[in-house]
């Protein structure tokens, strides 16, 4: 039987469900959210307008999304296409909503359940028999727009509801699906919240700090900068005693059983409604003095110290997670003697879970990664810090190893992932050989691309991967900050050597899209402090060209040009997606141009191509004053898109950008796009018809900006920033409303400002800042 999900019904209106709601309609997916009364319904709706991270793309989408009630609306259940269940964490009150939906479902309606522990089979024990073949776990992870986990149970429903829940989760909603099994908690709360039991308790047993313990077991080590106590802080401490209380309860055959029994700090915390963010005391609390942290022996606050270990500050010093985790695992301070002890309780426990609540070490990575936050899962990180070497010191210490991990390594495999020829493998626990990680539909994989021999150039900052068919992909890498993927010489090197390869008639379309963190997140601003300080205009202004005539050859070039962008594209960034044919986005797309933040304007084509945008793209006309005008408002304000979507409406993406939920998916879809664009592709031509607003508009401009600058609204710098910026926004010198000018003539005083404001000191002082402190200088 085939089945279509084309509208939805979510049952508990809390901040979970809710959100679940928000998602669907994000996806273009209508939904009816229930609660037991309106009010309980409109306090949902609030959340998603009022919360923050932003649930939804856009406020408009919530329209979407229809308020109902158990008493009055049961009969639009009529039709709905699948059923989420949502409510609160008590198995009575779950048996009770599915009971009283049952007669109002229509016969071909998929029902799930978003519990995060209860037992599946426990919950279906209600439902009539031929219901239960369309019934499965879609285990949600809170916030749902940004966590990309879904936990999945499907073992009573019938495989085509199965593989009709799976697309829709996977290409509709953009989720990663992880296949759990039937036990508590199921895999990422099982074994997150055992490492952040573990950490709570190693906190006490080596009399370290809330602020130590964060540091330590945050970023540097790949997991998310809220750490162990923050994260902690955020969930609530009542949620996170409630999932430990579960383990421990439900889990009576685990080895490691009582790390989930509750501390007493943790007690006295709940028993004093000490609660964490929604209490605004936990672990943290916020007063007028700053953020203090709760000190274990007297439950009162203080405040933080400075984080000093050895240990920690040579992870920092460490370019790549792995050399970060050696760093911290290895070091013999009391940092590292921290790490490694919750490091090795962790990965032995996670190993230990294998076949009990996965049957494959797969599952267990993805979960942490797309649940938690965690940049590797404990497989992918054990590897990281050396298996053999890992397993020794467990051993020396007394530590029982699972049997599993010791045969691996006495079969002679040292890891328990690798990429070998044209596919990367798994370790099989139940097969106990290694086994190909099978490719997803809809994925094109950089590294496997690469294992087939795809690999076309190597540079230091970016790579060109053939992906057949004619396409040629710019990967970007950067080997001195790989999360950020800064733009410089090296990458705007390889993508003209892409476009070489394009003219001789090589490759018939070029793609930008990698595997990183974030597309890229600007330009290298330490290599432009220091031409800066030594005063290397000459040097400079070359690379400045260099990317202008870069990125315009990006858009002049007779063949397809496709961006796929992801994360953060700030500056810079941004700038390398503006001149492409077109942009298959992530839906998570961050952008924007930033310069004026440190004191510059755009300086590789920005300004232009928000300048055509507003041209070509704006629903009414715009008059040569309002693109200047609306333009300067974009790029002097420094506006940064928060989705794909809200690029659309600052004019960073166009009308017929394409929009993709599932990262995953993205350069599937680039590569899709640019296919369809090769036959007939004509290259646009150069634009001499640019009416701008001219001497008269930048008039205009500068008595506002005098205006805000007497209100202290902006310093004096912001305003000789955003006044060399309006020069060129309105033309220069030579443009205006009946004075059009060419591209180049653009690019041209846009090179001429971005030197000049190279030359102030107050702008060296604003990058200083930002390199330093990770915050803009308003100087």
């Amino acid at each position: 039987m085939s089945y279509n999900i084309e509208k939805v019904a979510i049952l508990g209106a809390g901040t979970m469900g809710a959100q679940i709601a928000g998602h669907c309609a994000n996806a273009g997916i209508p939904a009816l959210l229930f609660d037991l009364n309106d009010e309980l319904v409109q306090n949902g709706m609030n959340v998603l307008t009022s919360l923050k991270p932003a649930p939804l793309y856009d406020k408009k989408i919530v329209a979407l999304i229809e308020g109902c009630t158990y008493e009055n609306d049961l009969e639009k259940l009529s039709d709905v296409d699948w059923i989420v269940e949502a409510v609160a964490e008590k198995m009575e009150i779950k048996h009770k909503v599915f009971q009283n939906i049952v007669p109002h479902v229509k016969d071909d309606v998929i029902l799930s359940t978003n519990t995060s522990g209860l037992s599946v089979h426990g919950i279906a024990e209600v439902l009539p028999e031929n219901l239960l073949k369309r019934f499965l776990l879609t285990h949600f992870f809170n916030p749902p727009r940004y966590l990309r986990l879904v936990e999945i149970i499907t073992d009573l429903a019938d495989d085509d509801v199965v593989q009709t829940m799976v697309s829709f989760l996977e290409d509709v909603l953009g989720k990663g699906l992880v296949y759990a099994k039937d036990t508590p908690n199921f895999i990422a709360n099982r074994i997150g919240v055992y490492g952040m039991m573990a950490a709570l308790n190693l906190t006490e047993e080596m009399a370290l700090t809330v602020e130590e313990v964060d540091k330590l077991t945050g970023t540097v080590v790949g997991r998310p900068k809220s750490a162990t106590f923050r994260t902690a802080d955020v969930v609530g401490l009542d949620i996170l005693t409630h999932v430990a209380n579960t383990s421990y309860e439900r889990c009576i055959d685990d080895e490691d059983r009582d790390m989930f029994k509750i501390p007493e700090v943790l007690t006295k915390l709940i028993e004093d409604d000490r609660l964490g963010q929604k209490s605004k005391a936990g672990f943290y609390k916020k007063t007028d003095d700053g953020i203090m942290s709760l000190d274990f022996k007297t439950m009162e606050y203080k405040p933080q110290k400075r984080v000093r270990f050895d240990g920690f500050r040579l992870a920092k010093d460490q370019t790549h997670l792995t050399g970060r985790l050696k760093a911290m695992a290895w070091s013999d301070d009391k940092a590292g003697k921290f790490f490694w002890e919750l490091l090795s309780r962790t990965l032995i426990y996670s190993a230990n879970r294998i076949t009990e609540i996965s049957d494959d070490i797969i599952n267990v990575d993805n979960a942490l990664k797309w649940g938690f936050g965690w940049e590797s899962g404990p497989f992918e990180t054990w590897d990281a810090i050396g298996v053999e070497k890992s397993l020794t010191r467990m051993k020396e210490e007394g530590k029982k190893v699972p049997a599993w991990v010791e045969e691996m390594v006495a079969s002679g495999r040292k890891s328990f992932y690798e990429i070998g020829d044209k596919a990367k493998t798994f370790y099989s626990i139940t097969d106990k050989t290694p086994a190909e990680i099978p490719l997803k539909n809809k994925v094109i994989n950089l590294a496997i691309e690469k294992s087939k021999g795809n690999l076309v150039k190597k540079d230091w900052s970016a790579s060109l991967v053939d992906l057949g068919d004619g396409v040629l992909n710019v990967e970007f890498h950067s080997i001195l900050q790989p999360v950020m993927n800064p733009i410089d010489t090296s990458v705007a090197e390889t993508i003209n050597d892409g476009l070489d390869l394009i003219e001789a008639g090589k490759y018939k379309a070029l793609i930008l899209n990698h595997d990183g963190a974030n597309f890229c997140a600007g330009a290298n601003l330490k290599l432009i402090l220091q031409f800066c300080e030594e005063a290397n205009w000459v040097k400079l202004e070359a690379i400045i060209k260099l990317l202008q005539e870069m990125t315009q050859r990006m858009r002049f070039i007779n063949a397809p040009v496709i961006a796929a962008p992801f994360g953060l594209a700030l500056g810079g960034g941004y700038e390398l997606m503006g001149p492409a044919d077109k942009r298959v986005a992530s839906a998570e797309l961050y952008c924007g141009l930033v310069e004026v933040g440190v004191g510059l304007i755009p300086g590789a084509a920005g300004n232009l191509r928000v300048i055509l945008h507003l041209t070509d793209d704006s629903p009414k006309k715009l008059s040569p004053f309002q693109i200047s005008q609306k333009a300067l408002e974009i790029i002097g304000f420094a506006k940064v898109a928060m989705s794909a979507a809200h690029a659309k409406k600052l004019h960073y993406l166009r009308p017929d950008d394409e929009i993709v939920l599932n990262r995953e998916h993205l350069l599937y879809r680039a590569k899709k796009a640019a296919l369809k664009m090769i036959d007939g592709y004509k290259a646009p031509v150069n634009r001499d018809d640019i009416k701008l607003a001219g001497k008269g508009g930048r008039t205009a401009m500068k008595v506002s900006l005098k205006g805000f600058r007497i209100q202290g609204k902006i310093s004096a710098h912001d305003e000789l920033v955003a006044k060399k910026l309006a020069y060129v926004l309105t033309g220069g010198d030579k443009g205006g409303p009946t004075k059009p000018v060419d591209e180049q003539y653009l690019l041209g005083i846009e090179r001429e400002v971005f030197l000049s404001l190279c030359g102030e000191e107050k702008t060296h002082d604003r990058i200083r800042y930002i390199l330093k402190k990770g915050k803009p200088l308003r100087n």
